[in-house]
């Protein structure tokens, strides 16, 4: 059973700005290293697949939603668990995957002998456009990701920097 922390829901303009500052913001700072942005990747589609989807949604499918309805491109691929379980748990590859920020920087990834090649360049860029999208889902006070998100922050509240919180 999933534990209140708040019995008021933060601001959906919080949640995004601590989205975009503090995982985005890793993300973009860590760059440069491909391992460790693909890594910090993973975690921000995890975040954003937990506000999207229902709270009580499977943890494990959510992530893949969002790649399937966020980041098609890459849909199929099984990323989230495949990156999950091997490389964030074991910082491994299991001979599955190859990440690098150079090479294959006209495609959203390689595969070549049962291999996925993707470049954190361009699969950054993908993450993106995939939250301003999802972005713009969440500020649409009618739809269901801003009820998801709304929900999720009671039992998941962003991090925030008590100087600088938002207010709609």
């Amino acid at each position: 059973m999933k534990k209140k922390i708040r019995d008021t829901p933060q601001e959906i303009e919080t949640i995004i700005n601590s989205m975009e500052k503090y995982a985005l913001g890793d993300i973009r700072h860590n760059q440069s290293r491909p391992i460790a942005a693909f890594i910090l990747c993973m975690c921000l589609i995890d975040q954003l697949s937990s506000f999207r989807y229902k709270l009580h949604r499977d943890a494990n499918k959510r992530p893949e939603d969002f790649i399937n309805e966020y980041m098609p491109d890459y849909r199929g691929l099984d990323l989230y668990d495949m990156f999950r379980h091997s490389l964030i748990h074991h910082y491994s590859s299991q001979g599955k995957f190859d990440i690098d920020n150079r090479g294959n920087e006209e495609v959203p990834f390689a595969l070549k002998d049962s291999v996925i090649y993707i470049n954190t360049n361009v699969f950054i860029y993908y993450l993106e456009k995939a939250f301003t999208k999802v972005v713009a889902d969440f500020r649409n006070i009618d739809s269901e990701a801003f009820r998801n998100a709304i929900e999720n922050s009671m039992y998941h509240p962003v991090l925030v920097d008590p100087h600088h919180i938002c207010h709609a």
